[in-house]
Protein backbone atom coordinates (compact mmCIF):
# COMPACT_ATOMS: atom_id res chain seq x y z
CA UNK A 1 0.00 0.00 0.00
CA UNK A 2 1.75 3.67 -0.95
CA UNK A 3 2.20 5.89 1.46
CA UNK A 4 -0.13 9.21 1.30
CA UNK A 5 0.52 12.23 3.22
CA UNK A 6 -1.10 13.85 6.05
CA UNK A 7 -4.59 15.03 4.81
CA UNK A 8 -4.60 18.62 4.49
CA UNK A 9 -7.39 21.44 4.36
CA UNK A 10 -8.10 22.97 0.23
CA UNK A 11 -5.30 25.52 -0.99
CA UNK A 12 -5.81 29.01 0.30
CA UNK A 13 -5.73 30.20 -2.93
CA UNK A 14 -9.11 28.00 -3.73
CA UNK A 15 -11.64 29.28 -0.85
CA UNK A 16 -15.46 28.24 -0.98
CA UNK A 17 -16.91 31.56 -2.12
CA UNK A 18 -20.66 32.74 -2.00
CA UNK A 19 -22.74 33.37 -5.24
CA UNK A 20 -25.07 36.24 -5.54
CA UNK A 21 -28.27 35.31 -7.17
CA UNK A 22 -29.25 36.32 -10.17
CA UNK A 23 -31.90 38.65 -10.40
CA UNK A 24 -35.67 37.18 -11.39
CA UNK A 25 -35.91 35.14 -14.95
CA UNK A 26 -38.84 34.39 -16.62
CA UNK A 27 -39.55 30.95 -16.30
CA UNK A 28 -38.97 27.81 -17.86
CA UNK A 29 -41.25 25.42 -19.31
CA UNK A 30 -43.03 27.06 -21.91
CA UNK A 31 -44.35 25.04 -25.02
CA UNK A 32 -46.79 22.01 -26.11
CA UNK A 33 -48.81 21.51 -22.99
CA UNK A 34 -48.17 17.70 -21.21
CA UNK A 35 -50.93 15.11 -21.96
CA UNK A 36 -53.11 13.76 -19.60
CA UNK A 37 -51.92 10.11 -18.11
CA UNK A 38 -53.84 7.13 -18.98
CA UNK A 39 -56.33 5.61 -16.05
CA UNK A 40 -53.99 2.70 -14.25
CA UNK A 41 -50.86 4.00 -15.36
CA UNK A 42 -49.76 5.97 -12.56
CA UNK A 43 -46.68 4.54 -11.46
CA UNK A 44 -45.57 4.01 -7.70
CA UNK A 45 -43.21 5.74 -5.66
CA UNK A 46 -41.69 6.22 -2.55
CA UNK A 47 -43.75 8.78 -0.95
CA UNK A 48 -46.50 8.02 1.61
CA UNK A 49 -48.54 10.81 1.91
CA UNK A 50 -49.37 13.51 -0.66
CA UNK A 51 -46.18 15.75 -1.23
CA UNK A 52 -46.67 19.77 -0.14
CA UNK A 53 -46.01 21.73 -3.15
CA UNK A 54 -42.55 22.64 -4.85
CA UNK A 55 -41.49 26.25 -5.01
CA UNK A 56 -37.67 28.15 -5.43
CA UNK A 57 -36.13 28.25 -2.24
CA UNK A 58 -34.18 31.32 -2.87
CA UNK A 59 -35.55 35.15 -3.39
CA UNK A 60 -37.27 35.92 -6.96
CA UNK A 61 -37.36 32.90 -8.49
CA UNK A 62 -33.93 31.43 -7.88
CA UNK A 63 -32.54 28.02 -6.19
CA UNK A 64 -30.79 28.95 -2.69
CA UNK A 65 -26.87 28.42 -3.26
CA UNK A 66 -25.83 26.06 -0.01
CA UNK A 67 -22.24 26.31 -0.47
CA UNK A 68 -19.42 26.35 -3.26
CA UNK A 69 -16.33 25.59 -4.44
CA UNK A 70 -13.47 27.05 -6.89
CA UNK A 71 -10.37 25.42 -7.51
CA UNK A 72 -7.30 27.74 -7.95
CA UNK A 73 -6.45 29.09 -11.14
CA UNK A 74 -4.14 26.49 -11.99
CA UNK A 75 -5.88 23.39 -11.21
CA UNK A 76 -8.43 21.44 -13.41
CA UNK A 77 -11.70 19.58 -11.57
CA UNK A 78 -12.96 16.50 -12.82
CA UNK A 79 -16.46 16.37 -10.67
CA UNK A 80 -18.79 13.22 -11.59
CA UNK A 81 -21.44 14.25 -9.24
CA UNK A 82 -19.66 11.45 -6.98
CA UNK A 83 -21.89 11.49 -3.76
CA UNK A 84 -21.84 8.97 -0.29
CA UNK A 85 -24.63 7.99 1.75
CA UNK A 86 -23.54 11.24 4.14
CA UNK A 87 -23.93 13.69 1.55
CA UNK A 88 -20.26 13.91 0.93
CA UNK A 89 -18.59 15.19 -2.45
CA UNK A 90 -15.66 13.44 -4.09
CA UNK A 91 -13.43 14.67 -7.24
CA UNK A 92 -10.13 15.30 -8.41
CA UNK A 93 -7.80 18.37 -8.94
CA UNK A 94 -4.56 18.03 -11.26
CA UNK A 95 -2.00 20.74 -12.29
CA UNK A 96 -3.73 22.38 -15.77
CA UNK A 97 -1.85 21.36 -18.60
CA UNK A 98 -2.54 24.46 -20.33
CA UNK A 99 -0.24 26.67 -17.78
CA UNK A 100 2.35 23.91 -17.80
CA UNK A 101 5.01 22.40 -19.92
CA UNK A 102 5.16 19.20 -17.64
CA UNK A 103 4.09 16.06 -19.62
CA UNK A 104 0.15 14.75 -18.57
CA UNK A 105 2.17 11.82 -16.54
CA UNK A 106 4.30 14.66 -14.66
CA UNK A 107 1.00 16.72 -13.39
CA UNK A 108 0.39 16.46 -9.71
CA UNK A 109 -3.15 15.37 -8.91
CA UNK A 110 -4.93 15.58 -5.46
CA UNK A 111 -8.28 13.81 -4.27
CA UNK A 112 -10.34 16.14 -2.46
CA UNK A 113 -13.42 15.36 -0.11
CA UNK A 114 -16.51 17.72 0.89
CA UNK A 115 -18.63 17.70 3.48
CA UNK A 116 -22.60 17.63 3.29
CA UNK A 117 -21.86 21.58 3.76
CA UNK A 118 -19.11 22.16 1.73
CA UNK A 119 -16.15 21.79 3.91
CA UNK A 120 -12.97 20.40 2.64
CA UNK A 121 -12.16 17.07 4.42
CA UNK A 122 -8.89 16.08 2.88
CA UNK A 123 -7.30 17.23 -0.02
CA UNK A 124 -4.61 14.06 -1.14
CA UNK A 125 -2.34 13.85 -3.33
CA UNK A 126 -2.62 11.24 -5.58
CA UNK A 127 0.62 8.68 -6.35
CA UNK A 128 -0.43 8.66 -9.99
CA UNK A 129 -1.35 11.60 -12.76
CA UNK A 130 -3.66 10.64 -16.18
CA UNK A 131 -6.35 12.24 -15.95
CA UNK A 132 -8.04 10.68 -12.75
CA UNK A 133 -11.33 10.36 -11.67
CA UNK A 134 -13.59 9.49 -9.38
CA UNK A 135 -16.65 7.50 -10.31
CA UNK A 136 -18.49 5.58 -7.58
CA UNK A 137 -18.59 5.10 -3.84
CA UNK A 138 -20.21 2.59 -1.28
CA UNK A 139 -20.04 2.91 2.86
CA UNK A 140 -16.53 2.14 2.95
CA UNK A 141 -14.83 2.71 -0.37
CA UNK A 142 -14.42 5.53 -3.41
CA UNK A 143 -13.52 4.04 -6.73
CA UNK A 144 -11.24 6.04 -8.72
CA UNK A 145 -9.23 5.91 -12.22
CA UNK A 146 -6.36 7.49 -13.40
CA UNK A 147 -3.50 7.42 -16.38
CA UNK A 148 -2.07 3.89 -16.93
CA UNK A 149 -5.54 2.10 -16.79
CA UNK A 150 -5.77 1.48 -13.18
CA UNK A 151 -8.66 1.37 -11.04
CA UNK A 152 -7.50 2.09 -7.24
CA UNK A 153 -9.99 1.83 -3.91
CA UNK A 154 -9.19 4.46 -1.40
CA UNK A 155 -10.65 4.84 2.58
CA UNK A 156 -14.17 6.87 2.72
CA UNK A 157 -13.14 7.98 5.67
CA UNK A 158 -9.67 9.32 4.92
CA UNK A 159 -8.99 9.24 1.34
CA UNK A 160 -5.75 6.61 1.70
CA UNK A 161 -5.30 4.56 -0.63
CA UNK A 162 -6.17 0.96 -0.16
CA UNK A 163 -5.41 -0.87 -3.44
CA UNK A 164 -5.00 -0.56 -6.90
CA UNK A 165 -4.60 -2.41 -10.36
CA UNK A 166 -3.50 -2.21 -13.59
CA UNK A 167 -5.78 -3.27 -16.28
CA UNK A 168 -3.12 -3.44 -18.80
CA UNK A 169 -1.32 -6.26 -17.62
CA UNK A 170 -3.97 -8.49 -16.88
CA UNK A 171 -4.14 -10.45 -19.80
CA UNK A 172 -1.00 -11.58 -22.12
CA UNK A 173 -1.07 -9.76 -25.71
CA UNK A 174 -3.92 -7.46 -24.55
CA UNK A 175 -3.48 -4.29 -25.55
CA UNK A 176 -1.19 -4.39 -28.31
CA UNK A 177 2.72 -3.22 -27.12
CA UNK A 178 2.08 0.28 -27.43
CA UNK A 179 -1.60 0.99 -27.38
CA UNK A 180 -3.21 2.91 -24.75
CA UNK A 181 -6.20 2.35 -23.06
CA UNK A 182 -9.25 3.79 -21.72
CA UNK A 183 -11.70 3.20 -18.67
CA UNK A 184 -15.07 4.68 -19.01
CA UNK A 185 -16.75 4.11 -15.80
CA UNK A 186 -17.09 2.00 -12.97
CA UNK A 187 -19.59 -0.07 -11.41
CA UNK A 188 -20.56 -1.60 -8.19
CA UNK A 189 -22.22 -4.94 -8.16
CA UNK A 190 -20.99 -6.19 -4.55
CA UNK A 191 -18.97 -8.25 -3.61
CA UNK A 192 -17.25 -6.96 -7.06
CA UNK A 193 -16.14 -3.67 -8.68
CA UNK A 194 -16.88 -3.82 -12.69
CA UNK A 195 -14.91 -2.11 -15.35
CA UNK A 196 -14.01 -2.07 -18.73
CA UNK A 197 -11.01 -0.77 -20.95
CA UNK A 198 -11.03 -0.39 -23.84
CA UNK A 199 -8.87 1.31 -26.75
CA UNK A 200 -7.82 4.58 -26.74
CA UNK A 201 -8.01 4.80 -30.59
CA UNK A 202 -11.13 2.61 -32.66
CA UNK A 203 -8.45 -0.07 -34.41
CA UNK A 204 -9.64 -2.53 -36.74
CA UNK A 205 -10.64 -6.01 -35.05
CA UNK A 206 -10.06 -4.53 -31.69
CA UNK A 207 -11.72 -5.82 -28.12
CA UNK A 208 -12.46 -4.76 -24.93
CA UNK A 209 -11.45 -6.26 -21.45
CA UNK A 210 -14.42 -6.76 -19.05
CA UNK A 211 -12.94 -7.13 -15.36
CA UNK A 212 -14.70 -7.90 -12.42
CA UNK A 213 -12.22 -6.61 -9.15
CA UNK A 214 -12.91 -7.87 -5.54
CA UNK A 215 -13.78 -4.79 -3.59
CA UNK A 216 -12.35 -5.47 -0.51
CA UNK A 217 -9.03 -6.15 -2.17
CA UNK A 218 -8.95 -5.60 -5.77
CA UNK A 219 -8.49 -8.76 -6.86
CA UNK A 220 -9.01 -9.96 -10.08
CA UNK A 221 -11.97 -12.12 -9.73
CA UNK A 222 -12.59 -12.68 -13.63
CA UNK A 223 -11.67 -11.48 -17.14
CA UNK A 224 -13.93 -11.86 -20.49
CA UNK A 225 -12.82 -10.31 -24.13
CA UNK A 226 -15.93 -8.37 -25.37
CA UNK A 227 -16.53 -6.73 -27.99
CA UNK A 228 -15.51 -3.15 -28.13
CA UNK A 229 -17.49 -1.01 -25.70
CA UNK A 230 -17.53 2.28 -25.63
CA UNK A 231 -19.54 2.89 -23.16
CA UNK A 232 -20.56 2.55 -19.51
CA UNK A 233 -21.75 -0.66 -18.09
CA UNK A 234 -25.15 -1.16 -16.46
CA UNK A 235 -25.52 -3.90 -13.92
CA UNK A 236 -29.57 -4.96 -12.91
CA UNK A 237 -30.41 -6.02 -9.03
CA UNK A 238 -28.85 -9.51 -8.89
CA UNK A 239 -25.77 -8.22 -10.49
CA UNK A 240 -25.44 -9.02 -13.89
CA UNK A 241 -23.71 -7.53 -16.34
CA UNK A 242 -24.88 -5.93 -19.53
CA UNK A 243 -23.04 -4.01 -22.70
CA UNK A 244 -23.11 -3.48 -26.02
CA UNK A 245 -20.61 -2.71 -29.16
CA UNK A 246 -22.06 -0.18 -31.77
CA UNK A 247 -19.92 -0.92 -35.16
CA UNK A 248 -20.25 2.00 -37.56
CA UNK A 249 -19.37 -0.26 -40.80
CA UNK A 250 -22.35 -2.40 -40.31
CA UNK A 251 -24.50 -0.38 -38.37
CA UNK A 252 -25.02 -3.30 -35.76
CA UNK A 253 -25.03 -3.60 -31.57
CA UNK A 254 -23.66 -6.59 -30.53
CA UNK A 255 -25.33 -6.45 -27.30
CA UNK A 256 -24.13 -9.26 -24.45
CA UNK A 257 -24.82 -10.23 -20.76
CA UNK A 258 -22.62 -12.01 -18.21
CA UNK A 259 -23.39 -13.03 -14.87
CA UNK A 260 -21.93 -11.73 -11.14
CA UNK A 261 -19.58 -14.93 -11.86
CA UNK A 262 -18.01 -14.29 -15.18
CA UNK A 263 -20.33 -16.59 -17.41
CA UNK A 264 -21.81 -15.32 -20.37
CA UNK A 265 -25.72 -15.51 -20.37
CA UNK A 266 -26.14 -14.63 -24.04
CA UNK A 267 -24.79 -12.39 -27.07
CA UNK A 268 -27.05 -11.12 -29.99
CA UNK A 269 -26.68 -8.39 -32.68
CA UNK A 270 -29.23 -5.70 -33.06
CA UNK A 271 -30.12 -3.24 -35.94
CA UNK A 272 -28.80 0.11 -35.45
CA UNK A 273 -27.70 1.70 -32.18
CA UNK A 274 -29.11 -0.69 -29.47
CA UNK A 275 -26.43 -0.11 -26.33
CA UNK A 276 -27.75 -1.08 -23.13
CA UNK A 277 -28.40 2.56 -20.84
CA UNK A 278 -30.41 1.16 -17.72
CA UNK A 279 -32.31 -2.05 -16.34
CA UNK A 280 -34.88 -3.25 -13.69
CA UNK A 281 -37.62 -5.68 -13.29
CA UNK A 282 -36.07 -7.65 -16.24
CA UNK A 283 -36.42 -5.04 -18.36
CA UNK A 284 -33.35 -3.78 -20.24
CA UNK A 285 -33.61 -0.24 -21.83
CA UNK A 286 -31.59 0.42 -24.81
CA UNK A 287 -30.55 3.58 -25.91
CA UNK A 288 -33.25 6.01 -26.41
CA UNK A 289 -35.45 3.47 -28.65
CA UNK A 290 -36.87 0.13 -27.10
CA UNK A 291 -37.29 -1.70 -23.99
CA UNK A 292 -35.69 -5.47 -24.28
CA UNK A 293 -36.33 -8.54 -22.05
CA UNK A 294 -33.04 -8.48 -20.14
CA UNK A 295 -32.82 -12.38 -20.05
CA UNK A 296 -32.56 -12.84 -23.75
CA UNK A 297 -31.83 -9.12 -25.36
CA UNK A 298 -34.67 -10.02 -27.32
CA UNK A 299 -37.18 -6.56 -28.30
CA UNK A 300 -40.17 -6.31 -26.16
CA UNK A 301 -41.29 -2.41 -26.71
CA UNK A 302 -40.06 0.35 -29.23
CA UNK A 303 -40.11 3.99 -28.21
CA UNK A 304 -41.42 6.74 -30.53
CA UNK A 305 -38.04 8.06 -30.23
CA UNK A 306 -36.53 5.57 -31.91
CA UNK A 307 -34.94 6.98 -35.02
CA UNK A 308 -32.79 5.64 -37.97
CA UNK A 309 -29.72 7.96 -37.17
CA UNK A 310 -30.26 7.83 -33.39
CA UNK A 311 -29.80 11.81 -33.12
CA UNK A 312 -27.13 13.30 -30.57
CA UNK A 313 -28.54 14.96 -27.26
CA UNK A 314 -26.40 16.44 -25.32
CA UNK A 315 -25.81 15.59 -21.76
CA UNK A 316 -22.49 17.72 -20.28
CA UNK A 317 -19.26 16.70 -20.34
CA UNK A 318 -19.86 13.87 -17.61
CA UNK A 319 -19.14 10.17 -18.42
CA UNK A 320 -21.20 9.03 -15.96
CA UNK A 321 -23.53 6.20 -16.68
CA UNK A 322 -26.22 7.84 -14.71
CA UNK A 323 -26.56 10.79 -17.69
CA UNK A 324 -29.03 9.09 -19.74
CA UNK A 325 -32.23 7.97 -17.95
CA UNK A 326 -34.90 7.53 -14.94
CA UNK A 327 -35.64 3.76 -15.40
CA UNK A 328 -38.24 1.80 -13.76
CA UNK A 329 -40.00 -1.27 -14.94
CA UNK A 330 -42.98 -0.77 -12.53
CA UNK A 331 -43.65 2.31 -14.00
CA UNK A 332 -41.08 5.25 -14.64
CA UNK A 333 -39.46 5.73 -17.93
CA UNK A 334 -37.98 9.03 -18.99
CA UNK A 335 -35.28 10.32 -21.20
CA UNK A 336 -34.65 13.22 -23.75
CA UNK A 337 -34.36 13.29 -26.92
CA UNK A 338 -35.13 15.55 -30.14
CA UNK A 339 -38.60 15.85 -31.76
CA UNK A 340 -39.98 12.63 -33.01
CA UNK A 341 -42.50 12.15 -34.84
CA UNK A 342 -45.15 8.83 -34.31
CA UNK A 343 -48.74 9.48 -32.59
CA UNK A 344 -48.26 11.50 -29.49
CA UNK A 345 -45.68 13.46 -30.02
CA UNK A 346 -44.99 17.14 -30.57
CA UNK A 347 -46.73 18.82 -33.11
CA UNK A 348 -45.16 22.47 -32.30
CA UNK A 349 -41.50 22.80 -32.28
CA UNK A 350 -39.42 24.94 -29.80
CA UNK A 351 -36.00 26.85 -30.00
CA UNK A 352 -34.65 23.95 -28.10
CA UNK A 353 -35.68 21.08 -30.65
CA UNK A 354 -35.37 18.64 -27.57
CA UNK A 355 -38.44 17.29 -25.46
CA UNK A 356 -38.15 15.22 -22.14
CA UNK A 357 -40.22 12.30 -22.78
CA UNK A 358 -42.22 9.96 -20.44
CA UNK A 359 -43.31 6.27 -21.25
CA UNK A 360 -45.16 3.86 -20.32
CA UNK A 361 -41.85 1.17 -19.87
CA UNK A 362 -44.55 -1.83 -20.56
CA UNK A 363 -45.69 -1.22 -24.18
CA UNK A 364 -43.50 1.99 -24.94
CA UNK A 365 -46.62 4.27 -25.39
CA UNK A 366 -45.66 8.21 -25.13
CA UNK A 367 -47.65 9.24 -22.18
CA UNK A 368 -46.40 13.22 -21.96
CA UNK A 369 -43.63 15.11 -23.11
CA UNK A 370 -42.65 18.75 -22.40
CA UNK A 371 -40.14 21.32 -23.62
CA UNK A 372 -36.48 21.42 -22.45
CA UNK A 373 -33.35 23.17 -23.48
CA UNK A 374 -30.11 21.39 -25.76
CA UNK A 375 -28.57 20.92 -22.38
CA UNK A 376 -30.57 18.78 -20.89
CA UNK A 377 -28.82 16.64 -17.77
CA UNK A 378 -31.04 13.79 -16.85
CA UNK A 379 -33.65 13.95 -13.90
CA UNK A 380 -33.04 12.38 -10.40
CA UNK A 381 -35.93 10.49 -9.17
CA UNK A 382 -37.03 11.61 -5.96
CA UNK A 383 -39.15 10.12 -3.60
CA UNK A 384 -41.69 12.64 -3.77
CA UNK A 385 -42.26 11.20 -6.93
CA UNK A 386 -40.82 14.07 -9.08
CA UNK A 387 -37.94 14.55 -11.37
CA UNK A 388 -35.59 16.87 -10.57
CA UNK A 389 -33.90 18.30 -13.76
CA UNK A 390 -31.29 21.08 -14.96
CA UNK A 391 -32.29 22.98 -18.28
CA UNK A 392 -30.95 25.48 -19.93
CA UNK A 393 -34.27 26.79 -22.31
CA UNK A 394 -33.53 28.88 -25.00
CA UNK A 395 -35.61 32.24 -26.13
CA UNK A 396 -37.68 32.81 -28.46
CA UNK A 397 -35.23 34.29 -31.33
CA UNK A 398 -32.00 32.58 -30.06
CA UNK A 399 -32.10 31.37 -34.02
CA UNK A 400 -31.06 34.74 -35.03
CA UNK A 401 -27.39 34.99 -33.35
CA UNK A 402 -27.15 31.06 -33.19
CA UNK A 403 -26.77 30.83 -29.24
CA UNK A 404 -30.00 28.24 -29.22
CA UNK A 405 -28.06 25.22 -28.97
CA UNK A 406 -24.43 23.79 -27.60
CA UNK A 407 -21.49 25.92 -26.72
CA UNK A 408 -22.64 29.25 -28.33
CA UNK A 409 -25.91 28.89 -25.98
CA UNK A 410 -25.36 31.53 -23.44
CA UNK A 411 -28.85 30.72 -22.11
CA UNK A 412 -28.95 30.41 -17.99
CA UNK A 413 -29.61 27.18 -16.71
CA UNK A 414 -33.32 26.57 -14.26
CA UNK A 415 -33.50 23.38 -11.53
CA UNK A 416 -36.88 22.07 -12.50
CA UNK A 417 -39.26 19.70 -10.18
CA UNK A 418 -41.75 18.14 -12.38
CA UNK A 419 -44.48 15.60 -11.77
CA UNK A 420 -43.32 12.26 -13.12
CA UNK A 421 -47.19 11.01 -13.91
CA UNK A 422 -47.43 13.52 -16.36
CA UNK A 423 -44.60 16.28 -16.67
CA UNK A 424 -46.31 18.65 -15.11
CA UNK A 425 -44.12 21.54 -14.01
CA UNK A 426 -44.15 21.79 -10.17
CA UNK A 427 -41.15 24.78 -9.83
CA UNK A 428 -38.38 26.28 -12.01
CA UNK A 429 -35.49 28.09 -9.84
CA UNK A 430 -33.05 30.18 -11.44
CA UNK A 431 -29.26 29.04 -10.86
CA UNK A 432 -26.30 31.77 -10.53
CA UNK A 433 -24.60 32.80 -14.04
CA UNK A 434 -24.85 31.98 -17.63
CA UNK A 435 -22.15 29.33 -17.74
CA UNK A 436 -23.51 25.69 -18.45
CA UNK A 437 -23.99 23.36 -15.77
CA UNK A 438 -22.72 19.85 -17.03
CA UNK A 439 -22.92 17.05 -14.47
CA UNK A 440 -26.34 15.39 -13.89
CA UNK A 441 -27.95 16.46 -10.67
CA UNK A 442 -26.59 14.77 -7.04
CA UNK A 443 -29.25 14.77 -4.61
CA UNK A 444 -28.91 14.01 -0.32
CA UNK A 445 -31.38 15.67 1.95
CA UNK A 446 -33.22 18.20 -0.52
CA UNK A 447 -29.27 19.48 -1.54
CA UNK A 448 -28.47 19.13 -5.13
CA UNK A 449 -24.90 19.23 -6.11
CA UNK A 450 -23.52 20.29 -9.22
CA UNK A 451 -20.49 20.97 -11.56
CA UNK A 452 -20.70 24.09 -13.79
CA UNK A 453 -18.49 25.81 -16.12
CA UNK A 454 -17.77 28.76 -14.01
CA UNK A 455 -15.51 30.88 -16.49
CA UNK A 456 -17.14 29.68 -19.55
CA UNK A 457 -17.08 31.61 -23.24
CA UNK A 458 -17.76 30.06 -26.19
CA UNK A 459 -13.85 30.69 -26.78
CA UNK A 460 -12.84 29.31 -23.93
CA UNK A 461 -12.81 25.88 -24.76
CA UNK A 462 -8.95 25.26 -23.75
CA UNK A 463 -9.44 27.25 -20.15
CA UNK A 464 -12.90 25.84 -19.27
CA UNK A 465 -13.18 25.82 -15.50
CA UNK A 466 -15.40 23.49 -13.48
CA UNK A 467 -16.56 24.32 -10.23
CA UNK A 468 -19.12 22.66 -8.22
CA UNK A 469 -22.27 24.57 -6.74
CA UNK A 470 -25.06 22.86 -3.98
CA UNK A 471 -28.27 24.75 -3.69
CA UNK A 472 -31.52 23.85 -1.53
CA UNK A 473 -34.75 22.59 -2.56
CA UNK A 474 -37.97 24.23 -1.33
CA UNK A 475 -38.84 21.00 0.32
CA UNK A 476 -36.36 18.32 1.49
CA UNK A 477 -36.60 15.22 -0.22
CA UNK A 478 -34.10 12.15 -1.24
CA UNK A 479 -33.96 10.17 -3.95
CA UNK A 480 -35.87 7.27 -4.43
CA UNK A 481 -34.61 4.11 -3.87
CA UNK A 482 -35.18 2.70 -7.41
CA UNK A 483 -35.28 3.91 -11.07
CA UNK A 484 -31.22 4.30 -11.78
CA UNK A 485 -29.06 2.65 -14.15
CA UNK A 486 -27.50 0.11 -11.85
CA UNK A 487 -30.27 -1.13 -10.36
CA UNK A 488 -30.33 -2.03 -6.26
CA UNK A 489 -27.75 0.93 -5.49
CA UNK A 490 -24.29 1.56 -6.58
CA UNK A 491 -25.89 5.02 -8.35
CA UNK A 492 -22.54 7.46 -7.05
CA UNK A 493 -25.24 10.74 -7.15
CA UNK A 494 -28.46 8.65 -5.07
CA UNK A 495 -26.53 9.22 -2.25
CA UNK A 496 -27.98 6.17 -0.52
CA UNK A 497 -25.58 2.79 -2.36
CA UNK A 498 -25.35 -0.92 -0.83
CA UNK A 499 -22.41 -2.05 1.52
CA UNK A 500 -20.08 -3.20 -0.50
CA UNK A 501 -18.26 -6.15 1.49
Amino acid sequence: MPEVDTPAVADPDAPSVEVTPPPEVPPAGTGDPVEETPPGDEPPGDAEEPAPPAACSGPDGTARLAWSYDAAWDQTVDFRGTLDADGQTYWTECDSSYWSDKEPHELQCHLVSATHDGAIRYRLPMPRAGLPAVHSVDTERLYATSGGATVSAHAREDGRELWSANLATLRPGFPPVGASLVIDAVALGPPYVFTVARHAVEEENEQSLLVALRASTGAVAWTALTPPVRAPLVLDAEGNVYGGSFSAATQETTLFSYTPDGQRRWQTRRAGQRRPSAVDGGRLLLERAEVADAATGSPLATLATASPDDSYVALGSSNSPFGRAVFQASGVLVLADQPCTAEGCPEALHPGRTFLYGFNPEDGALRWHQPIGAWPMAPVLTQRDSLLLVDRPPTEGCEEDYSCTGDDSHHGSFLRELDVKDGRELAACALPGTAPYITPPALHRGRVVLGAWTNWLASNDWTRRMSIRAFELSVPTEPATSGWVTAGGGNSRSGTPRSNP
